[in-house]
């Protein structure tokens, strides 16, 4: 499966120019999974996934003030239930829970962009290291057109919720002025909504179909 996810991130400013940016992501957002039915309606769902999560933050002065990317690998595991099960059409529901894995590190980055009338200026501090490995509850549903007895076609629509926090920016920002360094904090727990177009392919024919 392959599509698109928009991850979430939460702020502080206690200065009064900063701006949390689109929380969009238009990155790659692959995965594979393996379905195993128990019963008629009932399944579980293996499921490896990738996502690129991209934080990003501006201030008054600098539309685009800083970016960056964090690649998370997620393996989990999901108990669906079909309720639509048809020669042709097949819609299911998810529910279980996966673990995120990524690296850990910190690192300082200085930011100057150059305005026509003044200079803006961010800087500050990325926290990675929290944890390498984090729990969230993961939910979805999928509806899956079968071309053939074997091969479908499918679009999906997941909801990851993360509880545990795995980055944060603490932030120094000048918004234009050239006076005083003003701080914003943004971080993350990991939450994404992400829609996906698959391909599903049955490598056993079951015999009630």
């Amino acid at each position: 499966m392959y599509g698109r996810f928009w991850s979430f991130y939460k702020s502080t400013d206690y200065g009064t120019g900063f701006k949390k940016a689109p929380e969009s992501n238009y990155n790659f957002y692959p995965a594979l999974n393996l379905n195993k039915y128990v019963s008629h309606n009932f399944s579980i769902e293996f499921a490896l996934q990738f996502t690129d999560y991209q934080q990003y933050y501006s201030t008054k002065r600098m539309k685009a003030a800083y970016n960056s990317n964090q690649l998370v690998g997620h393996a989990g595991a999901r108990f669906c239930y079909s309720y639509i099960k048809q020669k042709r059409m097949e819609g299911r529901i998810k529910l279980g829970f996966s673990l995120g894995i990524t690296g850990s590190d910190k690192w300082e980055y200085f930011v100057v962009s150059y305005n026509p009338v003044r200079d803006s200026i961010t800087r500050g501090v990325e926290y990675r290291n929290y944890t390498p490995v984090f729990p969230m509850l993961t939910t979805g549903t999928d509806l899956t057109f079968w071309v053939s007895g074997v091969l479908g076609m499918s679009l999906g629509l997941n909801y990851q919720k993360g509880f545990i926090k795995i980055i944060e920016q603490d932030i120094y920002y000048n918004d234009g002025s050239g006076f005083n360094d003003q701080r914003a904090k943004q971080w993350g727990t990991g939450d994404f909504i992400g829609l996906q177009f698959g391909v599903r392919y049955k490598l056993k024919k079951r015999k009630t179909e």
